[in-house]
């Protein structure tokens, strides 16, 4: 029988990697050992993982999921490695059923099935759908293996020049299969080798965690090269968007409408952020202060300065995406009176989005927020202001694709007004 070692990557896993490990001790395939990488987590993982029959390898420093496979990679020497992440329980038959499946030496890797065992949150139901780490079917040849749960020949894995590190914590599983598949290289899919996700999400989890899934795709495409690559990416977050509400309510699954609609905005700025910072740099520390002062500031170049003059601005350069965050909140805020009825929608609007971006929840800054908008009403000049912090094309993009799609939303609006009760942060 063919050698096999599990491996589990893990950071800060305290909640669930025991369930996972002792997922892996009932399977029913016998397998040579478990090594646990814990890529320096601040929480009790490494203590936990200690009391199991496992080699616990412990990183010095966080460097990323890619990394913590090529450890495990590096520090077994079977001729398969089976990879089991570490929010995630097998069914006692998981490793038997994807060695079934190595029955020709062209097969690189097969992937098993994960199914989501918590659905009772809205946001845990459109991970659900939206974020599937499964194929609908058995496929012979599919395009990549999801990196939840694997198995691998090891030596293909070390000829392609293992996982890439640059890649961190997204993308790793595409990449390797994309090289694999070039070295002529087969993969499989075993849908009925199955394991139970225990991840649980928040609005801030769940569409940082989505817009990281696809982030790499769109910097290799380009999309963050140039000011007008990064406009197009807006069009695409906002068609993204409305084909999933035009999904989810085909398919009566309105508790997620909301979810959908805020997803265009969360998307839009994740990108402005990643292209005025990139991965290098750093912004301001002090979130909750600098949102106010941003709030300030542009309330007070929107009132002492006329558009043809070039506003100061009394923050550095490092509060840039905060002032175009709130700016784009005021922006919107004629849009969000008079196409939704609800008060209360708008500084629920306010809030998620800021939220699900920085994790600020401060109910008296959304709530002037709102009250900024009830009294002003219509906060749109600040796009010919010239603020030296604000990217206008930017906004002006968002603004225009928003108009655009909201026009043609009609009675959805109601239902997305409904949806957004079922949300909390």
């Amino acid at each position: 029988m063919n050698e096999v070692s599990i491996y589990v990557p893990c950071f800060n896993a305290e909640k669930t990697i025991s369930l996972c490990l002792d997922g892996i001790l009932r399977q029913t395939r016998p397998f040579k050992e478990i090594l646990v990488i814990d890529d320096n987590s601040t929480d009790k993982t490494a203590e936990i993982a200690s009391r199991y029959p496992a080699k616990l390898i412990r990183h010095a420093n966080n460097l990323g999921l890619s990394s913590a496979r090529n450890t495990a990679i590096l520090n077994t020497d079977t001729e398969f490695i089976a990879s089991v992440d570490s929010d995630c329980l097998p069914e006692q038959d998981w490793l038997e059923r994807i060695m079934k499946r190595f029955d020709s030496a062209n097969i690189a890797g097969v992937g098993g099935r994960l199914s989501e065992i918590n659905q009772a949150t809205a946001c845990d139901s459109w991970r659900s759908v939206h974020m599937k780490q499964c194929w609908e079917s058995e496929r012979s040849m599919p395009p990549f293996l999801f990196g939840s749960n694997t198995v691998f020949r090891r030596s293909p894995l070390i000829r392609v020049g293992l996982y890439n590190a640059n890649l961190k914590n997204n993308y790793e599983d595409v990449d390797i299969c994309e090289r694999l598949s070039a070295a002529g290289y087969s993969l499989a899919y075993e849908p009925e080798a199955i394991v139970q996700h225990l991840r649980k999400d928040n609005l801030f989890s769940l569409l940082n965690n989505f817009w990281n899934w696809h982030f790499i795709f769109y910097r290799r495409k380009g999309f963050y090269d140039n000011q007008e690559n990064l406009t197009l990416k807006l069009k695409d977050n906002f068609g993204l968007a409305n084909r999933f509400l035009e999904e989810d309510i085909s398919l009566h699954r309105h508790k997620l409408l909301y979810l959908d609609f805020l997803l265009a905005f969360h998307h839009s700025f994740k990108d402005l952020e990643y292209f005025m910072y990139s991965d290098n740099q750093k912004q301001t520390d002090d979130l909750i202060l600098t949102s106010w002062l941003s709030v300030i500031d542009l309330t007070f170049s929107y009132h002492f300065y006329a558009p043809k003059n070039k506003p100061n601005s009394f923050l550095p350069d490092s509060c840039g995406f905060i002032q175009n965050l709130f700016a784009l909140n005021l922006i919107l805020g004629k849009l969000l009176r008079e196409r939704f009825e609800r008060g209360e929608f708008k500084k629920k609007f306010y809030k998620d989005l800021v939220y699900s971006i920085y994790k600020i929840d401060d109910e008296h800054l959304y709530g002037l927020l709102q009250n900024m908008v009830e009294l002003h009403y219509d906060w749109s000049d600040l796009l010919e202001k010239k603020h030296p912090q604000l990217n206008l094309l930017f906004l002006k993009g968002v603004y225009l694709n928003f108009t655009h799609w909201i026009n043609r939303l009609g009675a959805t609006i109601k239902m997305i007004e409904l949806a957004a009760e079922n949300i909390c942060t």
